[in-house]
């Protein structure tokens, strides 16, 4: 269900459904555009390369790295910038295509796209960036712990993650039970839009327990932590974490 409803997104509306602005919609979408949409990847990588450099290593250059829920590959662009190699993953192959083409436009041969299940499957490297950002949000928790779980497996010894969750609805009691139900029970939100003559799109949204993801750090060997606040849709975190396991308590 999961999967069809991502795949129907990279195939109607790639771009909104990575980052939800009206000048990335289809209907508005243009060469200008999508050089803005890039542009924001860089900048959004850069500031995440100065956070690393700060508190964890400076001057970090990855050999190997991957951005898990990578889309169109907004965020895959400027890491293979600074990686040897990066690997992008997600659920949906149609998004996969886009950010296939969008490699080969840019002139990047050291990217490569995999679907996720594929991607679990045969993978037998490590990697020395795990990285995702605006993407378990999307997941139930149950399925997303599972994953984040073996992505932190497939981190090298001194390797560094840089994972964004979301912890807290912020909005009222009646709107949260509102988009709870929408989010659940998808045929009240086609009524709704057929009621109010609308296209919206719902994008699926959940709450982790922050207990449950320090845990998977802990028990990985990922004794180094820093973490920040973000907010996307909902109260979150952006948890910064090394694989050390010389750590001394």
């Amino acid at each position: 269900m999961i999967k069809k409803k991502w795949e129907k997104f990279g195939e109607e509306n790639p771009y909104y459904a990575v980052l939800t602005l009206d000048k990335f919609d289809n209907e508005k979408f243009s060469e200008k555009a999508r050089e803005e949409f890039f542009r924001t990847g860089y900048e959004y990588i850069g500031r995440i390369w100065d956070e690393i450099e700060t508190h964890f290593e400076k001057d970090f250059a990855p050999r190997t790295a991957l951005d898990f829920g990578c889309g169109v590959g907004r965020l895959v662009i400027p890491i293979a910038e600074r990686a040897e190699r990066v690997v992008g993953i997600d659920i949906s192959e149609k998004m996969l295509e886009k950010a296939d083409e969008n490699a080969v436009r840019l002139g990047f041969s050291n990217a490569e796209f995999y679907q996720t299940d594929e991607f679990f499957e045969k993978n037998d490297k490590t990697f020395d960036l795990i990285h995702s950002s605006i993407v378990f949000q999307h997941i139930k928790p149950s399925k997303g712990l599972e994953i984040f779980s073996k992505l932190v497996g497939v981190l090298s010894e001194n390797g560094i993650g840089v994972i964004q969750f979301t912890y807290k609805d912020p909005s009222s009691k009646l709107d949260s039970l509102r988009f709870k139900l929408y989010r659940d029970f998808p045929v009240l939100h086609k009524l709704r839009n057929i009621i109010k003559r609308s296209r919206q799109s719902l994008f699926p949204m959940y709450e982790y327990n922050l207990n449950e993801v320090f845990e998977i750090l802990q028990t990985n060997d990922c004794h180094k932590c820093y973490v920040r606040f973000s907010h996307h849709g909902m109260n979150g975190v952006v948890v910064f974490f090394q694989k050390k396991k010389s750590f001394i308590y």
